[in-house]
């Protein structure tokens, strides 16, 4: 896996990445009405768009071009989006990208990372350092999906 810039030009695989890992991972851990409205948010073009120009967004992708996982974080530290395809879950590359993503903090001079992970999520990123400050419910469309608030110290 090699990893890049997300560009415009990636929009269209990012969202179908987003929307069917969310219907296939997350249902795990959270009720089908919870993923299907989640997923329907990939829609959301223009949200996507500002997170690609104004974020440090990385892509994963394979030899194929196949766009694999992908994280994003805001300059203030808070690591907005992380998601690993459906099909290439515990492949070692939401570890490439947090990676990444611990890189890129340190070029910002940043010490805190924070984020709010989803049930399914807040495993891998309590082996990477973060602490839950909080559980907490989000609203999507007024359906309730409980995540966690975390944090993570960078030395």
């Amino acid at each position: 896996m090699q990893l890049r810039r997300a560009v415009i030009a990636d929009m269209e695989q990012l969202k179908a990445l987003y929307f069917n890992t969310i219907l296939a991972v997350n249902s795990k851990d959270y009720s089908k009405i919870q993923v299907n409205v989640w997923a329907s948010t990939a829609d959301r073009t223009e949200s996507l768009l500002r997170r690609i120009q104004e974020q440090n967004f990385y892509v994963a992708f394979n030899d194929e071009e196949l766009i694999t996982g992908f994280a994003s974080l805001e300059n203030n530290g808070y690591l907005d989006m992380m998601y690993v395809h459906k099909d290439f879950q515990r492949m070692g590359i939401a570890t490439l990208l947090i990676c990444q993503i611990f890189e890129t903090a340190k070029k910002l001079n940043l010490t805190i990372l924070t984020t709010e992970a989803s049930i399914t999520a807040r495993p891998f990123f309590e082996k990477h350092g973060f602490v839950v400050l909080g559980e907490q419910v989000v609203y999507i469309k007024e359906i309730p999906l409980s995540n966690y608030r975390m944090q993570c110290a960078l030395i």
